[in-house]
């Protein structure tokens, strides 16, 4: 670690809309299983801004951020050549895991007894010079040697999170409807199936491309961002609605399309109670809702009303290291559709502006590139 300098520039969380760029001591390895990364790119994610709003609580003097790739610059006693070697480029998944408990053996590493997301209090995140990666073996990946000129590596930051993320709330979908046409004797095919989509944020829109590419087409998208909706239908949004300014679309949309049956799959993206609710009220009986959004509040319906409506309903974060190989299999055919995806590259020192854009939707995807 001699190397390395004792210090680095980091973005350090105090309170709702106070996030400062400053110095702190580089980390160093403090158990076996620990990588340190030079950061190449940090990526700002949407679920930053709930601390960031205050919405939930914060991690108080903490380095934030949790989607972010680098290059290896020093490693535990535990961690093989094989593995990793000095000067490596690798992904990192957003949360940490063991790689040994059930949660993880059994494909749910995001419920690791160890689990821990970047960022969070008890772990400093990725928006800094340098990163502690502790359970690197079941962590990091090697970065994928890019047969595409035409997308740089910044790119790869919505592996860690954001695309994965996606991706997961669409293969619950699939997973649903898989098992309900084995149950059916009424065989449905998938470009027949209606899906609202209840947020077009960046997880919004790559799920959106995922659910393209397993051939859904009525696939109905809300926001009330243009830029957004503007996204969705060059995506291939079969219809894409603003609920600020068409609020009965959706209900002109089940009489006409689903003949008032309600849509067969949600996908909501939000965790809003408002979003919550639409997504009840808009799926059919026996319909599945796959939530991704990190709702705070409590649900607008009870018990009783699910029961009543044979509502199926997913919630919880994402198995990222569980998926990461099948959805990085993915992404590699489809990431240079999202070339223009991140329309705000920043420095370090300039967090305050970059959150305040963010915030406010001016941007669609900020990194901090410290190549």
């Amino acid at each position: 670690m001699s190397e390395l300098p004792e210090y680095m520039k980091a973005i350090v969380y105090y309170a709702p809309y106070d996030v400062r760029t400053e110095s702190r001591k580089t980390p160093t390895i403090i158990d076996p299983s620990d990588v340190i990364l030079k950061v190449k790119y940090s990526g700002l994610c949407g679920s930053d801004l709930h601390s960031y709003r205050g919405h939930i609580k914060g991690p108080v003097d903490t380095i934030i951020g949790h989607e972010f790739l680098g290059t290896v610059v020093a490693k535990g006693s535990e961690i093989l050549d094989s593995e990793f070697k000095i000067g490596e480029d690798v992904l990192s998944t957003f949360t940490i895991q063991c790689g040994v408990c059930w949660y993880c053996k059994h494909g749910y590493s995001g419920q690791c007894v160890k689990t821990n997301t970047f960022g969070k209090i008890g772990l400093d995140g990725g928006q800094a010079e340098y990163v502690r990666v502790p359970y690197a073996k079941s962590t990091l990946i090697k970065k994928p040697t890019s047969k595409d000129d035409t997308v740089d590596d910044s790119v790869y930051v919505l592996m860690a999170d954001i695309f994965i993320t996606g991706y997961y709330g669409v293969k619950k979908i699939l997973n649903n409807l898989k098992n309900e046409s084995s149950q059916s004797a009424v065989k449905q095919d998938i470009s027949d199936i209606t899906i609202l989509q209840l947020g077009l944020g960046p997880v919004g829109l790559c799920a959106l491309r995922v659910l393209k590419h397993f051939g859904f087409k009525k696939i109905v998208c809300i926001d009330n961002v243009p830029s957004r909706l503007q996204e969705a239908k060059a995506l291939g949004a079969y219809q894409t609605i603003n609920f600020e300014t068409d609020g009965d679309a959706i209900k002109k949309f089940i009489e006409s399309e689903t003949d008032g049956v309600g849509f067969d799959a949600i996908l909501e993206v939000v965790g809003s109670s408002a979003a919550l609710k639409t997504a009840y009220d808009s799926v059919r009986r026996n319909g599945f809702i796959s939530s991704l959004g990190m709702a705070h509040g409590p649900l607008p319906f009870d018990g009783l009303e699910c029961y009543l409506k044979n509502i199926n309903i997913s919630f919880g974060r994402c198995h990222a290291w569980s998926l990461f190989p099948e959805a990085l299999e993915l992404f590699e055919v489809m990431k240079g559709d999202f070339k223009h995806f991140i329309d705000h590259k920043t420095g370090l020192d300039q967090s305050k502006e970059a959150f305040e854009l963010f915030d406010t939707h001016k941007v669609n995807k900020v990194v901090f590139d410290l190549t």
